[in-house]
């Protein structure tokens, strides 16, 4: 199985979003479930947009994509999330970093800030 893997955040709240290319459907692992619902709502709409489509990148075009479609579309959709959801891609960070990071910092992970 295929599948393109993204990190979300939602106010320091790291989870990610995994497209499964041969299905097409996209699983969310965030513990907000408030911004988890929002994210699943917004998967399942068109979503227009402007991008740039042309010779120079100030040649842009409208263009409407179904995000579950296709990866590219997953893709496209996803630069657009937070203006619809309040929820950041971090597209830099891989998907379970944050987590590694924060138990490498504190020796304990979340529950030793909870301490």
């Amino acid at each position: 199985m295929k599948t393109f893997a993204l990190t979300l955040n939602f106010n320091c709240n790291y989870g990610y979003i995994v497209y499964d290319l041969q299905n097409k459907k996209a699983s969310v692992m965030l513990a907000a479930q408030d911004a988890k619902a929002k994210i699943e709502e917004y998967l399942k709409k068109p979503v227009t947009m402007d991008i740039a489509l042309g010779e120079t990148i100030r040649d842009f075009k409208t263009v409407t994509v179904n995000p579950l479609e296709n990866v590219e579309a997953f893709k496209a959709a996803m630069t657009r999330l937070w203006n619809s959801t309040g929820v950041r891609v971090e597209w830099s960070m891989p998907p379970g970093i944050a987590e590694h990071l924060l138990d490498s910092y504190t020796g304990g992970g979340l529950s030793a800030l909870k301490a």
